[in-house]
């Protein structure tokens, strides 16, 4: 029975520090409005290709002549086009004229007031050679099944000699988003960790709390505190880029996988964010004074640092060994496998492979970043190495 009090007390120490974290930070108005801001700034990416999609209003064609019956079937084959069929080309010429359509067709002339666009131009003459074609076979005597069968042609099939690559643009954009979202949730709350662990160090709050409270709770706390922020506002990036994506349509642009990688990176930064989280906080509590902060979690602001830079060298090529490693070996993978995910088919082993030797690592950042904190929190005076904090006595 006390066993079972002294752990629902340990429990309540952990989350009353965790709540403090919570209120303090999380409903800070700083706080709330750079989620709103960050939130808008995804909403907008995620909007972005169909923003700079263009006009998808369809084209007003005129057509007229002995081939404006297959050239309509033709343009409607193709879709985007608004046709109308006239009884001669002077009609079809004077509509033009009085701008009820863009262009018009007949009899071997295309009549538009200042020109056309090349696509259109191009669109419009593809289906006229077709148009064309179809009706000299029909005059040759050929039925309406032969000419069919003439005019069928199979597609050409895509071979790509690089399987795994990435398909274009949007495929590219889409790993851009998630690399930098992931690259901002992790580098943000890991200062505000270390940052917070020399803030009580320097005013020597941290000494009173430790009157009731264990070092594994302080520490604990504060991260259970602001990844449960930053988890917060990442699920929130998620399902507003998502939510914008489908409301217009981009979402089945997007490569196949892309939305469960989105909904997997989350899990992928849970891992992560215990490996930085933790090291963070072991990490600042070698210093007493926020100007040493910088010099100390140096190293792993680099390594965050090196982690997005690698994703973006993914980005260009997904199937390369070097993206092969990266995306697999931490803390790395933390950032580059995801961004992978999104945008190339990956072996499930490796997925699993990736996981596994990051949660190994974040298990023993854990284990190091309490040590470091348990053993020189109390510590006052200059910045203390790693290996003489290590060597201390808790």
């Amino acid at each position: 029975m006390s066993n079972q009090s002294s752990e629902t007390s340990r429990m309540r120490g952990l989350m009353l520090v965790a709540g403090r974290e919570i209120r303090v930070r999380g409903l800070s108005k700083s706080n709330l409005i750079s989620l709103v801001i960050t939130v808008a700034i995804v909403g907008v990416l995620a909007a972005l290709p169909s923003l700079i999609g263009g006009d998808d209003s369809d084209d007003k064609v005129g057509l007229a002549g002995a081939n404006a019956t297959a050239m309509q079937a033709q343009l409607d084959a193709m879709g985007g086009f608004d046709i109308t069929v006239y009884d001669s080309a002077a009609d079809a010429e004077a509509a033009v004229q009085d701008e009820k359509v863009d262009a018009a067709v007949a009899d071997g002339s295309l009549y538009s007031v200042d020109g056309v666009g090349t696509e259109l131009q191009t669109q419009l003459d593809a289906a006229w050679q077709a148009a064309s074609v179809q009706t000299n076979l029909a005059d040759a005597g050929l039925s309406d099944a032969e000419i069919a069968g003439a005019l069928t042609v199979q597609p050409l099939e895509a071979v790509n000699l690089e399987d795994g690559g990435i398909g274009g643009p949007l495929d590219y954009f889409t790993g851009l988003i998630i690399s930098i979202i992931m690259f901002m949730m992790l580098m943000t709350p890991v200062q505000y960790i270390a940052m917070g662990v020399v803030e009580e160090k320097s005013s020597r709050i941290v000494e009173i709390l430790l009157t009731s409270l264990k070092p594994w709770q302080l520490l604990g706390g504060k991260v259970i505190g602001l990844g449960v922020i930053s988890l917060v506002n990442l699920v929130a990036m998620v399902a507003v880029g998502l939510g914008v994506a489908s409301a217009t349509g981009m979402l089945s642009d997007l490569p196949p996988g892309t939305a469960s990688a989105a909904v997997s990176t989350i899990g992928w930064w849970l891992i992560a964010f215990a490996l930085f989280g933790t090291l963070a906080g072991g990490i600042g509590s070698l210093v007493s004074r926020q100007e040493e902060s910088g010099s100390v979690l140096t190293p792993l602001i680099m390594s965050l640092t090196l982690s997005y830079v690698g994703a973006i060298f993914l980005l260009n090529a997904p199937t390369s060994t070097f993206a092969e490693i990266l995306s697999i070996v931490p803390p790395f993978s933390g950032i580059a496998m995801p961004t992978r995910m999104a945008i190339a088919d990956v072996p499930a082993w490796q997925i699993g492979l990736s996981g596994a030797l990051l949660a190994l690592a974040a298990a023993g950042a854990l284990a190091l970043g309490s040590q470091l904190y348990k053993r020189s929190v109390l510590y006052t005076g200059s910045r203390m190495k790693i290996t003489e904090a290590l060597r201390r006595t808790a």
